[in-house]
C-alpha cells in the first residue's frame, strides 16, 4: 500500500491535484483501502487535503513573490485584439486576481516552468493575462467571474446573462475598454427543424470505388430487412457515398410507387456534430442534383423538433413524401419510452413508414442504446432494412479466451460487409494512398519515461466498453504530467516553426490542451485551444484560422475526433494514450485526407511511447479481419496494420 501510495502522490504532484473519487477510480480503491492511503498521503509535506466537496490532495507548493514584469514577460499574439486585451487585464487586475480566474493552470504552467528553466516562480502579471487569452479566446467574458471582476474594477455593471455579440455584450467590452471582438460572436439563428428540398444542379460524380460500395448497399436497400455494414477508410467518403445511395433508392421509388404510403430513412448518429454533419451533406447532394424525388429533411436531435405537438403536422407529412430523419439514437429512445405527448404517435409512424436505418459510427451499434431502438423495429415485424457506415467495423476484446467476440456480435448484427474489394483489393487503405485519395502515414515516436498502468483487474474478467473506458480514463490521467508535456513540446517546437506545419494535437486532458497551446504560444508559435466547453461558433472559427493558415497547432482534447475535416494536416501528435483502436483510427484519420480530396500526400502521425506495463488490454485491430473475410485473406498482414498495432501496443 506503501508504494501505491507513492506513486499516487507523485501524480498529485504532477497534475497539481486528485480527487477522491479519481483516486478510487484509477487505483480501484474501496473505501477501506481509500483510508488507509489518505492516512499515508496526509503524511506528505507537500500535499495537503482538496477542497470540500472534492475530496482527494492538492500539490502543496512554495509561495514565492511575484516576479518583476521586466524579468518575466508572457508571449506576444499575432492579432491586435489579443494583444490590447492581455494589456488591459495587466492594467485592471492584481496577481493574485489573474491566478484565481485561471484556476488548475496557473499550477500545471509554473510545473513546466521549474522543469524548463529550473526556476520555480510564480508566473508574472503578463505571463498569467496571457494565459487566460489563450484558455478563454474571445469568449473571455463568458466567464461570469472575469466579468464580474473587470465590471468591479471598472465600476461597470457587467450584464447577468452573456448573450456574445448582441448589444448588451459590445457595450460591456466597450465600457471596461476591451476591443470588440471580446464581446464574442453571436450564436447564427438556429436552422429550421425541418427542410423541403429539390434538386437542381449536377454534382460532381462518385470515384470508382464508391461506386462499386454504392451498387453493393444498393442490393441490400432492395432487400426486406436487408443488413449490411459499409467500411471506407477515413476520408474516404462514407457519408457521401451513403447519402447518393439513398437519393437514387428513394427516387427510384417515387418514379415508380404504386402505394399511398411513403418512405422514410432513419439516420441515427450518436453525437449532434455527427447529425449536422450528416444534414449538411443530405442537403448538398439534394439541392446539387436534379430528377430526383423531393424530399422532407428533419433535424431531430438535441433542441430540434422537441415539441411533438406543434410538429406534428410537419411530421405526419413522412406519409405523403419521402423523408429523412436525422437523429441521435436518444431522442428515438425517448419516444419509445414516451417521454413528450404525442410521443407515441409519432414513434407509430417511425415504425411503420421507416424502410432504412442508418446507423453512423457504427461499431457502437451492439450498445444497449441501438439494440432496444432495432428490436423495437423487429418486434413490429418492420422490413426496414439496416445499414451501419464506420472505419473500423470491429470492437474491442471482451474476454481474453474470445478477443473477436465484440466484433463477432457485430458481424451477427449487420450479416454482410461491404467494402470495395473489386476496385482496391484486399488493401483498400493502401491503394486508396496510392491513387493519392488518402494521405501515406509516415510514423514517428516521443520517448517518454510516463509510466502508464490501467487499473487493476482479475485476469478473466470480460471488459465491457465502460471498462475500455476507465482504463483509458487511468491512463490519460498518467499521461497528464509535465516531463511528458516537455518531451513533446521538444519535439513539437521544430515541426511547428517550419513555413507549411499544420499540426493537430490530441492531448490526454483539457489541461494538458490548454497548457501545451500556451506553451508553444510562449515560444512563439501561433496556437489555439479547443474543448467540449468550446462554444460551437467559438471552435468554428477557431477551425477556420487553422485552416487558414493563422493558427499553426491546434491543441485540443475529445472534441476533434469525428466530424471534424482541416484538409491539408501535416502532422497529428497522438499525446492522448488509449487501448481503443476505434478511437485511435478516428483521432489518426484526421489528418489522412489525400490531395485529390484536398489534403496532403503524406501525414507525420506522431505516437508517445510510453512506459506502458500491461499485458491486456490486447489491442484488437489485427484480428478483426478473421471475422469479417475470409481465412484465406485474413492471413495477408498489411504493413499499415502491423505498424499501428505496434504502435498502439507500445
Amino acid at each position: 500500500m506503501r508504494t501505491k501510495a507513492q506513486e499516487i502522490a507523485k501524480t498529485i504532484i504532477e497534475r497539481g491535484h486528485l480527487s477522491k473519487a479519481e483516486i478510487q477510480r484509477i487505483w480501484g480503491l474501496s473505501e477501506e483501502e481509500y483510508a488507509e492511503i489518505q492516512t499515508e498521503l496526509s503524511a506528505v509535506k507537500v500535499l495537503q487535503p482538496g477542497p470540500r466537496g472534492r475530496g482527494g490532495f492538492e500539490a502543496r507548493y512554495a509561495k514565492r513573490p511575484q516576479p518583476s514584469e521586466e524579468t518575466a514577460a508572457g508571449p506576444t499574439f499575432e492579432h491586435e485584439w489579443q494583444n490590447r486585451g492581455l494589456e488591459r487585464l495587466v492594467e485592471l487586475l492584481s496577481h493574485a486576481e489573474l491566478e484565481e480566474l485561471l484556476g488548475d493552470l496557473v499550477y500545471t504552467v509554473r510545473r513546466a516552468r521549474q522543469k524548463l528553466t529550473g526556476e520555480d516562480r510564480r508566473g508574472s502579471k503578463r505571463e498569467l493575462a496571457a494565459a487566460l487569452i489563450v484558455q478563454h479566446g474571445i469568449d473571455l467574458f463568458c466567464d461570469t467571474r472575469a466579468r464580474k471582476l473587470v465590471g468591479k474594477k471598472c465600476r461597470v455593471v457587467p450584464p447577468r446573462r452573456w448573450h456574445p455579440g448582441k448589444t448588451a455584450a459590445l457595450e460591456f467590452v466597450a465600457a471596461v475598454g476591451f476591443p470588440a471582438e471580446y464581446a464574442g460572436v453571436p450564436t447564427p439563428e438556429t436552422p429550421p427543424d425541418y427542410e423541403y428540398l429539390e434538386g437542381r444542379l449536377e454534382l460532381k460524380p462518385l470515384q470508382d470505388f464508391q461506386r462499386e460500395v454504392q451498387a453493393e448497399m444498393r442490393e441490400v436497400l432492395d432487400q426486406p430487412r436487408g443488413r449490411a455494414i459499409v467500411t471506407l477508410p477515413t476520408g474516404a467518403g462514407k457519408t457521401r457515398v451513403a447519402v447518393d445511395t439513398i437519393r437514387d433508392w428513394l427516387t427510384a421509388w417515387y418514379d415508380g410507387r404504386h402505394d399511398s404510403e411513403s418512405r422514410t430513412v432513419l439516420w441515427l448518429a450518436h453525437t449532434e456534430e455527427l447529425c449536422e454533419q450528416a444534414f449538411t451533406c443530405f442537403k448538398q447532394v439534394w439541392e446539387g442534383s436534379s430528377g430526383v424525388c423531393p424530399l422532407m429533411l428533419f433535424r431531430f436531435w438535441g433542441k430540434y423538433t422537441q415539441d411533438l405537438v406543434n410538429h406534428r403536422d410537419s411530421l405526419a407529412s413522412i406519409r405523403q413524401r419521402p423523408a429523412v430523419l436525422v437523429s441521435t439514437p436518444q431522442r428515438i429512445l425517448n419516444l419509445i419510452k414516451g417521454v413528450a405527448p404525442r410521443a407515441d404517435e409519432v414513434l407509430r409512424d417511425i415504425l411503420e413508414l421507416t424502410a432504412l436505418v442508418i446507423v453512423d459510427e457504427a461499431h457502437r451499434a451492439a450498445a444497449p442504446t441501438y439494440r432496444t431502438i432495432l428490436d423495437r423495429f423487429r418486434e413490429v415485424g418492420s422490413p426496414a432494412a439496416v445499414v451501419g457506415l464506420t472505419a473500423t467495423p470491429f470492437r474491442a476484446e471482451y474476454s481474453q479466451a474470445d478477443p473477436t467476440a465484440g466484433t463477432a456480435e457485430l458481424q451477427r448484427l449487420f450479416k454482410r460487409i461491404i467494402e470495395p474489394r473489386r476496385t482496391l483489393g484486399d488493401d483498400p487503405r493502401s491503394e486508396l494512398q496510392a491513387r493519392g485519395y488518402l494521405a501515406r502515414p509516415i510514423w514517428d515516436s516521443i520517448k517518454t519515461e510516463t509510466l502508464l498502468r490501467p487499473p487493476p483487474f482479475s485476469d478473466t474478467e470480460t471488459l465491457t466498453d465502460d471498462q475500455i473506458e476507465r482504463i483509458d480514463f487511468a491512463l490519460k490521467i498518467r499521461a497528464d504530467n509535465t516531463s511528458r508535456r516537455l518531451a513533446i513540446l521538444e519535439k513539437l517546437l521544430p515541426i511547428a516553426r517550419k513555413p507549411d506545419s499544420k499540426v493537430l494535437y490530441f492531448g490526454p486532458t483539457v489541461l494538458d490542451a490548454e497548457c501545451m497551446a500556451f506553451l508553444l504560444r510562449q515560444h512563439g508559435v501561433p496556437s489555439a485551444f479547443v474543448s467540449g466547453n468550446t462554444r460551437d461558433v467559438t471552435r468554428r472559427r477557431i477551425v477556420e484560422e487553422f485552416k487558414n493558415g493563422d493558427v499553426k497547432v491546434l491543441c485540443n482534447c475529445e472534441v476533434l475526433t469525428t466530424g471534424f475535416d482541416a484538409p491539408m494536416v501535416t502532422h497529428v501528435v497522438m499525446a492522448r494514450p488509449t487501448v481503443s483502436q476505434v478511437l485511435y483510427e478516428q483521432m489518426v484519420g484526421r489528418g489522412l485526407r489525400g490531395p485529390k480530396f484536398g489534403g496532403t500526400e503524406h501525414c507525420v502521425i506522431i505516437d508517445c511511447e510510453d512506459n506502458y506495463r500491461a499485458e491486456r488490454p490486447v489491442l484488437g485491430y489485427k484480428r478483426f479481419r478473421e471475422v469479417w473475410m475470409p481465412k484465406q485473406r485474413a492471413t495477408r498482414q498489411r504493413v499499415d496494420e502491423h505498424s499501428q498495432l505496434t504502435l498502439l501496443h507500445s
